[in-house]
């Protein structure tokens, strides 16, 4: 057991390791600047490897699910994230904290900053930038002990950050053109089998195209 413990530990610094590699600076084009922008944080947390797991990784990625009712993309899942405000004075990695502390109650000293991935221009030219962080201590991100804001947020849940490396969990993928620039998109989308809630979430569009991404730069594949 120590020795699967202190292998699990390696293989997990190993991953954030990737991930820091990949460095805090800005990676966004020139015309970005002129669009409205956005931030996502992509929150990764540790949960005990369950013994009869084959998997080295304990590192587990934490979603939310929109509300029903919700005009804006209503019902999907995505990261806890949204539109910059003038009180961020212009910083991403500031937007992406506020907006999950709004809508998680996650607090932004339980936030270690490890990563900015590609600022992303969506389909309606918003610019959203995703922004990883460990979570510490792990239980803060723990669905269970999250404060949703119910106008917000209907649903949390976590799945195993090596889950988006796996072939067979890919339900569809299928290239698509958007914006006056004809641009392509690979649209991933996966189906995800919650054992905590007993409910099937459909992770897809933008929120597959970024953990996708973070996943390969974790595991290096």
């Amino acid at each position: 057991m120590a020795t699967r413990t202190t292998t699990t530990i390696e293989h997990t610094n190993s991953i954030l390791a990737n991930l820091s590699s990949h460095g805090m600076e800005k990676k966004e084009l020139p015309h970005h600047k002129e669009l409205r922008r956005a931030s996502i944080l992509v929150p990764l947390f540790e949960r005990p490897i369950q013994e009869s797991s084959s998997s080295q990784s304990n590192l587990h990625v934490l979603f939310t699910q929109r509300p029903q009712k919700m005009k804006s993309h209503g019902g999907e899942v995505c990261f806890p994230g949204g539109k910059q405000d003038e009180d961020d004075r212009g910083c991403d990695i500031t937007t992406a904290l506020r907006e999950a502390h709004e809508e998680v109650g996650l607090h932004p000293d339980h936030v270690q900053q490890i990563a900015r991935m590609e600022t992303i221009e969506s389909k309606h030219s918003l610019c959203v930038t995703p922004i990883i962080g460990l979570i510490q201590p792990s239980s803060a991100a723990e669905p269970s002990q999250l404060t949703l804001n119910e106008h917000e947020v209907e649903a949390a849940f976590a799945v195993p950050l090596e889950y988006f490396t796996i072939p067979e969990n890919l339900a569809s993928i299928q290239k698509i053109q958007y914006g006056a620039d004809g641009r392509e998109f690979l649209m991933r989308t996966y189906l995800f089998d919650d054992p905590e809630s007993g409910r099937q979430f459909r992770i897809w569009g933008l929120t597959a195209h970024v953990i996708h991404h973070v996943a390969e730069l974790a595991f290096s594949r």
